[in-house]
Parts: C-alpha cells; structure tokens; sequence
C-alpha cells in the first residue's frame, strides 16, 4: 500500500503567453514562481486554505487533484490542506491559474503515485485551462509551441536562448480572462492572418538567434492586442518606452494586464526598460510594479519535505 505523506510541497513557474502572435499557442515558463505547500494533517476531513474549510470543487488546485482522480485513478483524498504562497499575481496573464491546475495534477501523483504519462498530462491540463499555452511551459518548463490534432494535444518544447532577459511591468488593474477574451472580434480578416503568420516566424527566429530585428517584428499581432489595450491603458505608450528603454520588443502576456518586453543584455538593462514602463502607467494615474525574470527551462517540481531535493514530475 502507497504511504501518504504527511506534507510536500509542490512548485511551479508562471508562465508568459501568446508573445504577440502567438494566440493560444505559445507559452513561456518564467522565474516568477508559485509555491504550495500540502499537507494530510488536519482536524477533520475535508479541504481546507490557510486553515480555513474551502469547497474543493470552486477551488482550482483541490478541483484539478479530484477530477485527476477521477480520470486516471488512485484513492480519493478525502482531507487535504494547502498554504500557497504566492509570487505569481492573479488575473495579471503570468499564468496564476495555470499553476493552480499543475500543483493539483502534482499534488494527485504525490498522493497516489499515479501519472498519466507526458502527453495525457498536457491535454488533461489543456482541457481544464481551457487552452494550452500556460498550463504546458507551467508543467514541463521551457518555451512551449501548443496546437490540437483531433483530441491528441501535440507539443513542441524549445529551450530558451541563453541571454534573454524579461522586464515586466505588472499594472495594479487586474484583467480576468472571460473578460478579455470577451472583447475578441469574433472573426479576423484573411490580411490579419497573413500579418500574423509572418510576425510567428519572425519571433520564433527571433527567439532562436537572439535577432532584435527579428524579435522587434515577431511580438506585434492583429488578432488580439489592439482590443485588450483598452481594457489595461497605456500600452501603445509603454511599448514606446520599452524599445526606447532598449528592449527588442514589447507585448501584452497572456490577456493582461501585465506587459512584457524581451531584453538582449544584462538584468540592469531589464530593469531599466521595466521602470520605464511603469513610468508610463505612473504618469496615467495608474500604479504599476516592476520586474524582472528569465525563461525558465525547469517546470513543474515537487520535495517531500524541506531538507528534501526537488524533484521533476515524470513529465
């Protein structure tokens, strides 16, 4: 029989998305990273947060390990608490609901020993999320190209150029999703399509050598940026002062609010062109808070206590 452990943590990356064109498809873990810490210990059955009793079932991470168990086996937990901590900030678009999902599919391999195998995994996640280009670079790490074939998720993970810096500016407005997919026209013009096709392998090329050239045409899109700008404010403006700032290119990650720029240089650089995006939101009226992170090449990982090395999901 398993033995449960009594407690484990579960870590996992936030994540940016779309890069410009990327729309749904591609994805990049960060350094930006959330923390769970689980535990079996509790004075009663059920699922609890911080000590307070929550229902598993409107909760993300507990909602994930419960479907988990349904879908590919193992013994139901029935008592499980959690205490996150979080550096991800929500409804920004780093992908915070994506580490929620990934530390429950964790936390049900931990408890069960149950894996689904690599690509079961991704499109399970994929399906919760509702899309998989933060859930798949949050679980295996690196930069992630993510597209369905009939019900089969394919992924194609490459890893991060050595050298690329990421300054983010991260808006005190939060932009939930639904809300920003909810300003998406409901079809694009075949000219948006073409321009779109072009700025992907732009950026991918971009992204492989390191090209500014490249990276400054491969982030712009027409399928997406120009609506969520206004739910968030001064992007256009922000994005002027990035490249100024030196950086090769500007984008919105994920659906926002938080704005990301790929710097080819030091941190101090990064910073730079982080402080002068939020400079713009501070002169608007509207706080914003700078930072800096790199691609990260590691996912998803797990310790069984703190003393403990990490350990990758068999992902």
């Amino acid at each position: 029989m398993t033995r449960v452990p009594e407690s484990f943590e579960v870590e996992v990356p936030g994540s940016l998305s779309n890069l410009g064109p990327g729309f749904d498809v591609l994805g990049m873990a960060v350094t930006v990273r959330n923390r769970f810490r689980f535990s079996t210990q509790t004075p009663s059955d059920g699922f609890f947060v911080g000590g307070q009793a929550v229902d598993p079932e409107r909760h993300l991470s507990f909602r994930t390990l419960r479907k988990a168990t349904e879908r590919f086996g193992g013994e139901a937990v029935k008592r499980l608490r959690l205490d996150p901590i979080e550096e991800v900030p929500r409804t920004r678009g780093l992908g915070s609901s994506s580490t929620a999902r990934v530390a429950g599919l964790v936390a049900h391999h931990v408890l069960t020993r149950v894996w689904p195998g690599r690509s079961e995994a991704q499109a399970f996640l994929a399906r919760e999320e509702g899309h998989p280009d933060n859930v798949v670079p949050a679980l295996i790490g690196g930069l992630t190209l993510s597209g369905w074939e009939g019900r089969a998720l394919k992924v194609i993970r490459v890893e991060p150029a050595a050298g690329l810096q990421i300054a983010l500016s991260v808006p005190a407005r939060a932009v939930p999703t639904k809300k920003a997919r909810a300003v998406l026209p409901k079809a694009w013009g075949r000219g948006d399509i073409v321009f779109e096709l072009s700025r992907l392998a732009f950026l991918m090329h971009g992204l492989r050598e390191l090209d500014p050239a490249a990276l400054r045409l491969g982030v712009q899109d027409r399928l997406h940026q120009d609506h969520r700008k206004l739910l968030i404010g001064p992007v256009d403006e922000a994005f002027e002062a990035a490249l100024s700032a030196g950086a090769a290119g500007a984008f919105i990650s994920g659906s926002g609010s938080t704005l990301a720029a790929f710097v080819i240089g030091s941190s101090a650089e990064a910073e730079a062109v982080a402080r002068a995006m939020c400079a713009v939101f501070e002169a608007a009226g509207e706080k914003a808070e700078p930072r800096v992170c790199v691609p990260s090449s590691s996912g998803a990982r797990y310790r069984l206590s703190p003393s403990a090395a990490w350990t990758k999901v068999p992902a």
